[in-house]
């Protein structure tokens, strides 16, 4: 029996099964994702074999897996790489549009012009090379895995909703770890929204109030974050090195 406090998390190991938890529990209730594994014989006898308790989910939950998110900056750079490629092809012909890229590309970049224009970005008499370099590359920059990451939850997160993450610290550094458990704290205790996550950061896992299985454990138990074996590993690594850091350095890069 699971039960599902407002951050409840699974824990465990590589292989320990975390995000196949997820995904089940996902599909038991209707919350469907693309993730592969999830068309196989095996999972769908399991999630035949789990039983759960009526409940009303919000029409607009939500899973999200850290591939999501890779997905999106590889579409990102795709795009931005294929736009450069067909853009410098039309350049070095004079405006022969018709010659250069795939009919796709010269519809996107044909679209951005026209949207950029009618916004009074620009006048008729700016050249479409200007437009191009100035406004349409502008829009496309690339943030880091990290910034997209973060900026990827923020755009989807939000009140009185369920949500599944599977390793959503994925890409990102502390402090961008940081901040979004901040968010999904806020989220949970102040706006009504759960969350059902598969992780093994310590920021994810630290969080106030989170209730942890711990899936390296048979059967799986709930436990503190600080009794988890992961975590250890972490105490056991600053613990070795304590004496760099001396509190006086500490306080000053704070």
């Amino acid at each position: 029996m699971i039960e599902f406090a407002p951050i409840t998390i699974f824990y465990g190991s590589n292989g320990s099964g975390k995000s196949t938890l997820l995904n089940i529990i996902a599909s038991k209730i209707g919350i469907n994702n693309k993730t592969l594994g999830n068309t196989s014989e095996y999972f769908d006898g399991f999630v035949r074999k789990c039983t759960d308790a009526s409940m009303n989910i919000p029409e607009d939950s939500m899973f999200i897996r850290s591939e999501d998110i890779m997905e999106l900056i590889a579409g990102r750079r795709k795009k931005n790489a294929s736009i450069d490629k067909t853009v410098k092809g039309w350049f070095a012909k004079g405006s022969d549009k018709s010659s250069k890229g795939t009919l796709e590309e010269q519809m996107y970049i044909q679209d951005e012009f026209e949207n950029i224009y009618e916004n009074g970005a620009v006048t008729m008499n700016d050249s479409f090379y200007n437009v191009v370099k100035s406004k349409l590359f502008e829009k496309n920059d690339e943030e880091s895995n990290g910034e997209t990451a973060i900026d990827y939850f923020k755009d989807r997160l939000f009140s009185d909703n369920l949500y599944f993450l599977d390793e959503p610290e994925n890409s990102m550094s502390p402090a961008l770890q940081q901040e979004l458990s901040n968010y999904i704290c806020l989220l949970a205790y102040r706006l009504n929204s759960q969350f059902v996550i598969a992780t093994h950061s310590p920021f994810m896992l630290s969080m106030q109030g989170a209730r942890i299985y711990d899936l390296d454990s048979h059967p799986s138990v709930t436990k503190e974050w600080w009794q988890l074996d992961n975590m250890k590993v972490y105490y056991k690594l600053f613990e070795r090195f304590s004496k760099k850091f001396n509190p006086d350095s500490i306080s000053t890069q704070i």
